[in-house]
């Protein structure tokens, strides 16, 4: 019940309502769950706690507000310090699907999370790319980067991780962040099997540096986009 999984039943603690859609009071679903004690340690993120995802599948757009990403009135995220040892099962909620609804993850999917820690490229959508490649690269290179053939193959191979903690997000259209943000990535989930973000897209998660470190999750940016 408390590993690290994508998809899946959820513990809800006694002292807390069932997490729902604001708009339309129906019960959210879990994306993701992350157990801090199962991932090997990344530099300010939480060391233990159990980091709950959640979207709706009831309103088409999987609960995104795309006027304002961090209105989390049709998903959210719950954080707990502790991870319980025993859990009655009236604390354990299965998503009932219904004819209608709509998720990223096909019925009844749920996928164990094994994380492994690993060093990642900045990938070519990201917000500071340019910056990166300006600081970094000499006259030589940045030429070649100008041939559109060589950039598709440079971007297939810097966003090859369907599934991530930190690290580097892509995106199928743009990087919704501002030059000047310090928001990091929290979670990413790409379409692969039995994942279909609309039309093969990805989903995204980012907070500042500042809350990641407090662990406050309540000012967090939701984004997903497709072909």
């Amino acid at each position: 019940m408390f590993d690290s999984k994508v998809g899946g039943a959820y513990y809800v603690p006694r002292d807390q309502n069932l997490p729902v859609n604001q708009k339309t009071g129906a019960p959210l679903y879990l994306l993701a769950q992350i157990n801090f004690e199962q991932i090997p340690h990344i530099k300010d993120f939480p060391e233990k706690g159990l980091l709950q995802i959640f979207i709706s599948g009831d309103d088409g757009v999987y609960g995104l507000d795309f006027d304002n990403e961090y209105s989390q009135s049709g998903w959210c995220l719950r954080y707990l310090e502790e991870v319980p040892k025993l859990v009655d099962e009236s604390s354990i909620y299965k998503f009932q699907y219904s004819e209608d609804t709509e998720l990223p993850l096909e019925k009844d999917t749920t996928f164990l999370l094994k994380a492994h820690l690993d060093k990642q490229v900045i990938t070519m959508n990201d917000i500071h790319f340019d910056e990166v490649v300006d600081t970094y690269l000499d006259e030589n290179l940045k030429e070649v980067m100008q041939d559109d053939e060589v950039m598709d193959e440079l971007n297939d191979l810097f966003t090859l991780i369907p599934c991530q903690i930190g690290g580097y997000p892509f995106f199928t259209q743009y990087d919704p962040r501002q030059e000047d943000s310090n928001e990091v990535l929290l979670f990413q989930l790409d379409s692969q099997d039995h994942i279909l973000w609309g039309d093969s897209g990805v989903g995204n998660f980012f907070i500042s540096k500042e809350d990641l470190k407090n662990k406050d999750f309540s000012h967090v940016r939701y984004y997903w986009d497709c072909y």
